[in-house]
C-alpha cells in the first residue's frame, strides 16, 4: 500500500520539516503544505524539500491549520494518508504499522493510534484495548496526528471545518472533533488500536478549557454543532459543574461558551 504523509507547516515552522522525514522508501511520499504570512518566510524553505523526489511542496499565503490540512488532503494520491505537523517524528515501524493495519482490516476506513512525547511519555491516557469507534470517545480525545485514513473513503467527503483550529482567532481548537463527527455521520468504519504511531512535542490545546477563552468558545461551538439549540443546556451544565468543582468561575465560562454558540449560528461553513 502506498502512503502519503501530509505535513502542514506555518512560517518559521518550515525549518523543522526535514526532521519529520524518513529516508526515501518505496511507496512513501510526503506532501508539504506550507502556509506563510509574509514572503520573507519563503527564504527559510530548506533545500531538501525542493530536491527530494519523494516530496511535493505546496506554498500559499494564509493561515489556519484546518485549511492547511484540507489543502494537503486534496493533493493526496496514495492508498493511505497520515496527517503530520512539523514537529512529528515517525519511524520505519510507523509505516509498517499503518500498512499492516489496513492490510489486515480490508473494510477499515480510518484507524486511530497513540502518540507520545519525544521522551516516550504517552501523550494522553489512552484506552488499553482496541475497539471500534462508533461515537465520540468519552475517555480520551482523538488528534489528527494519531489518524491514518484510507484516502478513497475520506478525501472528498470529510473535511476539517475551517472555522475551527490553530490559526483562527475565535475558535482555536475543536476541528478534529468536527471531523470525527462528520465521519461518524457518514458511517465510516473506524477503529482504535493501542499502538504508537508518532512522537510529537505538541501541547494539547483542549486541556486548557478551564483557562483559555478560545478553547471555551470552541467547546460551545462544538456543542452547537452536535446538539443544536440544546447546546445551551449542555453548556450551562458544563459551566455550572466546572464552577462548583472550583475549576473556573461560572460567568466567564458561560459567556465564552455562549459566544461559541452564537458564532456558529451566525456563520456558514465555507468548506
Amino acid at each position: 500500500m502506498t502512503i502519503d504523509i501530509l505535513i502542514c507547516s506555518l512560517n518559521k515552522g518550515i525549518v523543522k520539516v526535514p526532521d519529520v522525514l524518513l529516508p526515501a522508501s518505496e511507496g512513501v511520499r510526503y506532501i508539504v503544505s506550507y502556509q506563510y504570512t509574509d514572503e520573507r518566510y519563503l527564504d527559510l524553505i530548506p533545500n531538501e524539500l525542493k530536491e527530494r523526489a519523494d516530496i511535493t511542496l505546496y506554498q500559499y499565503k494564509g493561515e489556519g491549520l484546518s485549511a492547511n490540512r484540507n489543502l494537503a488532503m486534496d493533493k493526496a494520491k496514495a492508498d493511505l494518508i497520515i496527517f503530520a505537523d512539523d514537529d512529528a517524528r515517525f519511524t520505519d515501524s510507523s509505516i509498517e504499522l499503518a500498512r499492516s493495519t489496513f492490510e489486515n482490516n480490508p473494510d477499515l476506513d480510518v484507524a486511530f493510534f497513540t502518540a507520545s512525547t519525544y521522551t516516550g511519555k504517552s501523550l494522553k491516557d489512552y484506552p488499553k484495548e482496541e475497539r471500534l469507534v462508533t461515537e465520540i470517545p468519552k475517555d480520551y480525545s482523538i488528534s489528527a496526528i494519531e489518524m491514518v485514513c484510507r484516502r478513497s473513503r475520506v478525501q472528498s467527503v470529510v473535511r476539517f471545518d475551517e472555522r475551527f483550529g490553530l490559526g483562527t482567532k475565535f475558535l482555536t481548537c475543536g476541528e478534529e472533533d468536527i471531523w470525527l463527527t462528520d465521519a461518524l455521520r457518514l458511517n465510516l468504519t473506524m477503529k482504535y488500536f493501542p499502538k504508537k504511531l508518532v512522537e510529537t512535542s505538541t501541547m494539547l490545546k483542549k486541556s486548557l478549557v478551564y483557562i483559555d477563552a478560545g478553547v471555551q468558545r470552541s467547546r460551545g461551538a462544538f456543542e452547537y454543532y452536535i446538539h443544536g439549540l440544546y447546546a445551551w443546556i449542555v453548556c450551562f451544565k458544563f459551566a455550572f459543574h466546572s464552577a462548583t468543582k472550583g475549576y473556573c468561575h461560572f460567568i466567564p465560562m458561560m459567556r465564552h461558551l455562549s459566544e461559541g454558540i452564537i458564532y456558529m449560528r451566525r456563520t456558514e461553513r465555507s468548506n
